[in-house]
């Protein structure tokens, strides 16, 4: 396990409870989170976790010329993931009735989600137009075909994870909590003038 986990974090993963309980469990032991941090401290590494300890992730231990390059890659990719993150969780406030975004653990009914937006068309509209985003676009525009291309995307991005394939049940990860880290990081300093350093500054702190 120790060295499957240590290839995940170094992948960019993130270990939660709904993408590896064992690894997850594995981590909270203090004494195993020491030997798996000692060792990715060799490679310039810490293990970190998200603010309410919901999931792990491997972070930068100094920034130096290669980590600012490493840095600004995923932060580019945040950028691209943060506007349609955000218009998914406010479809499924609407969707479920909730007036609480999604939390880590919360699950996700294909069939359901299915039926309540092909009912109500203004939540079939709003599934539309996450077409207008790169990753989430879908040749076919019937709305089943829209909404597995929108999970299967949040999957592949590491937000949701299908736990039941024969009854299409996802569960939200342990990554939406950094999400939301990120967020209220973002919210903190949305004031101030972004200059190429402060931007570096935002970087590092997120990652």
């Amino acid at each position: 396990m120790f060295d499957v986990l240590l290839k995940r974090l170094l992948q960019g993963e993130f270990i939660c409870e709904i993408s590896d309980e064992n690894g997850f469990r594995f981590l909270q032991q203090a004494d195993n989170a020491e030997q798996v941090d000692e060792f990715l401290s060799r490679l310039q590494y810490r293990l970190s976790k998200t603010q309410n300890s919901l999931a792990y992730y491997a972070a930068y231990r100094q920034i130096d010329a290669g980590a600012r390059r490493d840095i600004q890659r995923l932060f580019q990719q945040f950028r691209v993931e943060l506007q349609p993150v955000v218009e998914w969780l406010d479809m499924m406030m609407a969707c479920l009735h909730r007036d609480t975004a999604l939390s880590p653990g919360d699950t996700l009914s294909f069939g359901a989600l299915l039926q309540v937006i092909e009912s109500n068309q203004a939540l079939a509209d709003r599934l539309q137009t996450f077409g207008r985003f790169k990753d989430f676009v879908c040749t076919d525009d019937a709305v089943k075909s829209r909404l597995e291309k929108l999970l299967k995307t949040l999957d592949q991005w590491g937000y949701l994870q299908l736990s039941n394939r024969d009854t299409l049940i996802y569960q939200v990860t342990g990554k939406l909590d950094y999400f939301y880290q990120a967020l209220q990081f973002i919210k903190e300093h949305e004031q101030l003038p972004i200059t190429q350093d402060e931007d570096d500054v935002a970087q590092e702190s997120l990652f």
